[in-house]
This record gives structure tokens, sequence and C-alpha cells, in this order.
């Protein structure tokens, strides 16, 4: 019961024990008493009545949203659109931040749910429109931050020195998306037409010297062809949700890490993995591996790494898709190995690691990424800003609601994190997957 409920009630008591002294023992009231017990009686009965309205508000608490939605999808046949809340990637303050400042989340927090014992409720949409320069800090990922030490939930997070938010576990560095170009869908599936085949046969033609002449000598001109494939991709949905407490929620400073920190990194890891090694089957995407995209063993070509990955360079621009390639994907196992390659005198490749040489520094021209989600021993040469796209359908959404299991009765509250993404590859013939030579000595 609510507060408002129970202070109604624990009045509304009081002035049924005060009329119910006035009673005797014949269960009669006396004449001078009676108005009195009157009185009583009638505000009794106000204050029953305001009581159990007060009961009834209290009990639609978060609730409201789910019943207006319902009712207006069988009056208008669509669901009631609530309000979003879109953030800004480009703004001083993190997304986390944005969200807390947000009106979905003030407002979540005005109507009291967080803190009502019977209250249910789910939160107003809050949409990250993140860009590939804005989502490239890498931050830690958890599971869920429910805390089982004595002293109650967070307990471990409230100290008398109280630091807030949470302190990140390091992440493997996100870069792969960003070497893609980037755009957004209108539909859940995107069609394009994809070149398969590029055969030119176009030459110098003479004169016909008659009409019965054959061949280019008699002037009849070669015939050149085009091959063209028809291709869809759709839009797959990446997601994942934690459990916190109302208490934690209520935290703005827990709940702007717990965004920034860990629900948008662990979307992140998973889309980085699928839009490499995604194989198509739904609900995964098509990965850069899932097509027919060239291939080169080095060891076969009696290449070592580094004439192997100029090589590469050059199929690629001679390929059906004529691409310059402008990305070489490494593990960062391989990647070390190019660092430390050494002449015969000692000296190392790259140059001076202590002066002029850097970190990820460029092979061939080739900007050099390092991602755990490739394979040692492979690397991945493309021309990635051309030859495919990350398209987005539903940018990164952030949803609140304690409607989960046991949850409600638990004070537990589900953070869900989803998107929709599409990946339609342009030019397979871009990209080359790589099998890199043995690193000997």
């Amino acid at each position: 019961m609510n507060g408002k409920a129970t202070r109604l009630r624990e009045q509304a008591f009081a002035k049924l024990t005060e009329a119910q002294s006035l009673v005797g023992t014949d269960d009669s009231v006396s004449a001078e008493n009676l108005d009195r017990f009157n009185a009583l009686m009638s505000e009794f009965t106000a204050l029953d009545d305001a009581a159990g309205k007060a009961q009834s508000e209290g009990d639609l608490v978060g609730t409201m949203r789910d019943r207006l939605g319902f009712y207006t999808q069988k009056a208008t046949g669509s669901p009631l659109r609530m309000k979003e809340t879109v953030l800004d990637p480009t703004s001083s303050m993190s997304l986390g931040e944005q969200f807390v400042a947000s009106e979905a989340y003030q407002g979540l927090r005005a109507s009291g749910a967080l803190s009502s014992e019977r209250a249910s409720f789910k939160s107003e949409p809050v949409i990250f429109t993140p860009r590939a320069a804005a989502m490239a800090r890498a931050f830690g990922a958890a599971t869920d931050i429910i805390q089982t030490e004595s002293g109650g939930p967070a307990n471990a997070l409230v100290i008398p020195q109280y630091l807030p938010g949470i302190l990140p576990l390091p992440q493997r560095e996100l870069v792969v998306r960003d070497l893609f170009g980037a755009g957004s869908m209108d539909s859940d599936v995107v069609s394009y037409a994809q070149q398969t085949s590029f055969d030119n046969a176009a030459a110098a033609v003479a004169q016909a010297v008659s009409a019965t002449g054959s061949g280019t000598t008699g002037g009849v001109k070669p015939q050149s062809s085009i091959g063209w494939g028809r291709v869809t991709s759709p839009a797959e949905t990446i997601a994942t949700w934690m459990a916190t407490t109302r208490q934690a929620l209520a935290d703005a400073g827990q709940v702007a890490a717990l965004i920034d920190n860990q629900g948008r990194i662990m979307m992140r890891l998973e889309e980085e993995d699928q839009l490499l090694n995604g194989d198509g089957t739904s609900p995964n995407l098509s990965g850069i591996y899932d097509q027919a995209i060239q291939t080169a063993d080095l060891t076969a070509l009696g290449l070592d790494n580094l004439d192997g990955v100029r090589r590469v360079r050059r199929l690629i621009r001679t390929g059906v898709s004529r691409a310059s390639a402008d990305a070489i994907v490494l593990n960062p196992e391989d990647s070390e190995y190019f660092d430390t390659l050494k002449d015969l005198d000692g000296n190392y490749r790259g140059g001076n690691p202590i002066g002029n040489f850097g970190f990820n520094q460029p092979i061939w021209s080739l900007r050099r990424v390092e991602s755990e989600a490739i394979s040692v021993g492979s690397a991945l040469i493309g021309a990635f800003k051309v030859g495919a796209t990350v398209l987005e359908r539903q940018p990164i959404t952030v949803y609140t609601a304690d409607q989960h299991a046991d949850f409600f009765v638990r004070n537990l509250v589900v953070i869900l994190f989803e998107e929709r993404l599409g990946f339609p590859v342009f030019w397979p013939s871009a990209f080359c997957d790589v099998t890199l030579a043995d690193w000997g000595s």
C-alpha cells in the first residue's frame, strides 16, 4: 500500500474507533451522543473512500503506459507512440550522462515508481545515434550488477568516500566498424545489384571491305559482357540485457556508468564479430568472411609476409572490383611480428622503435588495424570504405522495466540494449582473406 493510502486508512480507523466508543453494551447510542456518532461515521466513510481511491491510483503507477497503449491499439488499430529521447553523440556529455539528464529518465524518477514497493514501470525509449568517431572509445564490460554482499544492494558502491560510476574492466579496442562506410536504411531489407564479372572485349576494328566479311577484319564489332546478381541484405537485431536494482537505477551516477562502460561495449563487441564472422544464417549478419572474397595463401605463393601483403594489394587492385585497398586487419599477435621484423644486421625493418617508429604504422601504405575478432595467422586486406557499408535500421536503444520473471517482487530492474543493422557487401572481390606465412626467425 502506498503512503497516502496508508495515512488515510489510519485516519479512518481512528474515526471508527472513536465512534465505537459511543456505542453502549446493548449496541445502542444514547440520544446525547447520536449526532456525534453519525458525524464520526460520516467522516470514516469519506476517509475510507479516499483511501481506496488513493490505493487504486498507486496501483496504476508505471502501468498507465501499458494501459494507454493497449486501449489505443484497440481503438485505432495502431499502438500508442510515446515520445522518444534521442541522444547526441557530438555532445560534450557522454551517452550515459545524457541518459541521466533525459526526460525519459527524469520522468521515471519523478513518477515515484523507483521508490515504490508496488509500482511496476517501463521507461520511454532512449535512442543512441553513435557515429564511428564518437563510439571508438573502449570501455569495460561486466555482467549483472546485483550486489550480494552484506549490507544490502549496491552496498559496496556506497562507501564513506563515494566515487561515482563503475570502474570498467579493460576491453579490446573497437575499430572494425570504423573501416566501413556508414548509412541508414528505411526498410527491413536492402536490395542491390552486385557486379559479378567484367568481360571486356573492346578492340580496334578495321573498316569492313565486303558485306560478307567476318571478324574484326570484316568490320564486325566484338561483344563484351558484364555480369550482375541481385543481392538482399536483411536488418538483423543485436541485443543484450542486464539486471540491476531499483536503488542502483535511482542513482544517476551508476546509471550513466552502466550505459557508457558496460552496455554499449557489449553491443559493440558482438557487432564487430558479426561484421567479420557472421555466417548469414538469421539472426546473424552475413559478414565479410561469409562472402565470395578473394583468398591468398602466402606460403603457397612462395612469399614472406611483407612481400605477400604487397601482392594481395595488387590482386585487389586488378580484381573484378578494381578497388584500391585501404586497410589491413590483423590479430595483435601477428601485428607484433610485423613490428619486430629485423634485417640481417639486426635493424628493425619498420624503423627505430625508440625514435620515429610508432605502433600500428601502415604496411605498404595500408592502415593497420589490430582486432582480436580475427584469428592468429590470418589477415584481412580490403577496400573497406567502398566495398561494404554498415546501415542502421535502429540505432542503439535502451529500455528499462521490471516486468521480467519475479523481478518486480525482488526490486530488480532490466536494462535492455537493442539495435538493428544491415550490412550490404557491394564488392566481395574488394576483400582478400590472407593466410600468413610462418614467421620463422
